[in-house]
């Protein structure tokens, strides 16, 4: 899955007392010898203030103890985690196969092919990555940020508030932390929506769509986010799940949304699509925007009435939707010539 992050914010880690997780006795599932001796190797990690003459290259060992760390730290929290198959299914959102890595904002697809991927990591990017472990999500922490040993091997997790939020909200489906997260990660969960297609909420979807009409800056560029996801495969999926929303909103949003489709945009434009494509994103787009509200119903197919695009209807079977053709022969001419 998950995610250039230029003008994101950046926001403190939220490490306050209610974030720990303490284990006061010896019976450790942690290698607490592992686990100190690299605390101790990143504390020697170059930075542009720092220069030391044989500098600690993260490895993934480093990201392996960081999520055994993060793994107790949430089942601690209340996090369930979920099965294999609901993970992967989750994870691989807009993709044919699990990522183990990705970065936000910014879908260059990325598998983990390369052992070595640390020795171009910059600590100072770390927050601009998502990593997997098949059980939980999480952005890069040095050990020390997320766990502190003390004299006699014990130990205190402490988990930034945004993983705990993240994880029990994707995978548990808290509501509760999908509230906080709209308030302090929305970056993470516009993210969701317009980089890795994940519609399954709509509460989530609607809260992104109506943040990114509001945008008056950019409105239409955001909103083809929203409607078409573009995989690591190539593939180009449709979310009528956008139309959905739109449909059972209430009746000032639903005028909101259709004086937005009819004012604002003539028909959806993506860069690179085939002819193909293009067709079955405009032909689906106005299928169902005419559902919208039977009031609306003449807006949008008059825009596709070219013999050229029926015939590319035809070919596809009317994208096996049993009354588009139907609904297209009613409303292509704007309801000009129908029977009184």
């Amino acid at each position: 899955m998950i995610f250039s992050c230029d003008n994101r914010e950046n926001k403190k880690v939220d490490l306050n007392e209610n974030n720990k997780t303490n284990n006061k006795t010896n019976n450790m599932s942690l290698n607490i010898i592992e686990i100190k001796k690299h605390i101790e190797l990143q504390r020697r990690i170059g930075s542009d203030e720092i220069e030391y003459e044989k500098p600690y290259i993260l490895t993934e060992k480093d990201l392996d103890l960081l999520f055994k760390v993060i793994d107790e730290g949430l089942i601690k929290k209340g996090y369930k985690m979920p099965s294999l198959e609901k993970f992967n299914d989750i994870i691989k959102i807009n993709n044919s196969k699990e990522l183990n890595y990705a970065k936000y904002f910014d879908v260059d697809c990325f598998e983990w092919k390369n052992k070595n991927f640390f020795t171009n990591f910059q600590l100072v990017e770390s927050d601009q990555y998502i990593f997997t472990n098949k059980k939980c999500i999480s952005g890069f922490f040095l050990l020390d940020e997320v766990i502190h040993v003390n004299a006699d091997d014990t130990y205190s997790i402490q988990l930034p508030k945004v993983i705990i939020a993240r994880n029990k909200y994707l995978f548990n489906e808290s509501k509760a932390d999908l509230v906080w997260l709209k308030f302090n990660d929305e970056y993470f969960l516009e993210s969701l929506v317009k980089v890795f297609g994940y519609v399954k909420d709509k509460d989530l979807l609607k809260w992104v769509l109506d943040r990114s009409l509001n945008d008056d800056k950019s409105k239409e560029k955001e909103f083809y986010k929203i409607l078409v996801t573009k995989t690591c495969d190539n593939k180009y999926i449709f979310h009528k799940e956008v139309f959905e929303v739109m449909t059972q909103a209430d009746a000032k949003s639903k005028e909101n949304y259709l004086n937005f489709l009819i004012g604002r945009i003539d028909l959806p434009k993506i860069e690179g699509l085939s002819f193909s494509e293009d067709t079955r994103i405009k032909a689906l787009y106005c299928y169902y925007a005419t559902k919208i509200d039977k009031n609306y119903m003449f807006s949008f197919f008059p825009k596709l009435d070219d013999e050229k695009l029926e015939e590319e209807f035809k070919r596809n079977n009317y994208y096996n939707i049993p009354d588009f053709k139907e609904l297209f022969e009613q409303t292509k001419n704007g309801g000009i010539g129908l029977p009184m």
